[in-house]
């Protein structure tokens, strides 16, 4: 006679890392801005946005809250952007994140190359129907576990897919499609979380968040799209506005 015994496994969870996405490559974990170098194709929000007022208001909370305060890096608000397609970064060389061949290119050759085939887009962009303005509205908060920001998307079913052939075609004339690129959502970062935020921390920021939603809630426009380098979080320089 034989016996058979079943032999029940259970699946662990893997283990949070210690500090959120973004540490220690963007900031250290005392929160001191890194060199994270790369450029990208994005729009600014601009400074007579019908959202600045609600932007102001979430980062006067935030920085001046006993607790909140503490746990994150805020970002300069001339920094507010909208990303349309990622760039590269010097330092993410894995597969899918820059075009075949390019991967031990340095940035600056990278860049120069970038800008020489997205200024001979720009002129098309109103030919296919994808010049801006850019009419945006805001959905809520995101999740807050990587930063603190907006979540957005096109004012209307037709414009969000406006913006996914934006998106499409950009990827398509740099090169490369990043692996997110089909679920990438469009946002607005405002900070990043230096500790993870949890349990009663998560109360106040819920509050802090409900505070603020009903005057963000609403729509507005961006302009054209710039595409940018950047040496870390704080600042995207314009080299030039696509169509220019």
């Amino acid at each position: 006679m034989t016996t058979t015994s079943t032999v029940t496994t259970t699946a662990v969870a893997p283990k949070r890392p210690l500090y959120p996405i973004g540490i220690p490559a963007k900031f250290s974990s005392d929160g001191v801005v890194q060199r994270f170098p790369g450029n990208t194709t994005l729009c600014h929000v601009p400074a007579d946005s019908p959202i600045q007022p609600g932007l102001n208001a979430v980062h006067a909370s935030l920085s001046s809250h006993p607790v909140l305060s503490k746990l994150i890096h805020l970002l300069p608000k001339d920094s507010w952007h909208m990303t349309v397609v990622d760039g590269v970064r010097d330092t993410e060389c894995e597969p899918g994140m820059w075009p075949p061949g390019m991967e031990k290119q340095p940035l600056e050759e990278c860049t120069k190359e970038f800008s020489q085939r997205l200024r001979q887009l720009g002129p098309e962009l109103e030919k296919e129907g994808l010049a801006p303005p850019y009419k945006m509205r805001v959905r809520g908060f995101d999740p807050a576990v990587v930063g603190i920001g907006l979540e957005i998307e096109g004012a209307t079913a037709e414009e969000e897919k406006r913006m996914r052939r934006l998106r499409d075609r950009l990827a398509d004339i740099l090169g490369f499609r990043a692996p997110n690129h089909e679920t990438y959502g469009f946002h607005i970062s405002m900070a990043y979380l230096m500790r993870h935020i949890d349990g009663e921390n998560r109360e106040l920021l819920n509050e802090v968040f409900a505070q603020h939603l009903p005057a963000l809630q609403r729509e507005f426009d961006l302009g054209p799209v710039e595409f940018c380098t950047f040496e870390n979080m704080y600042a995207f320089a314009r080299l030039f506005y696509l169509g220019e």
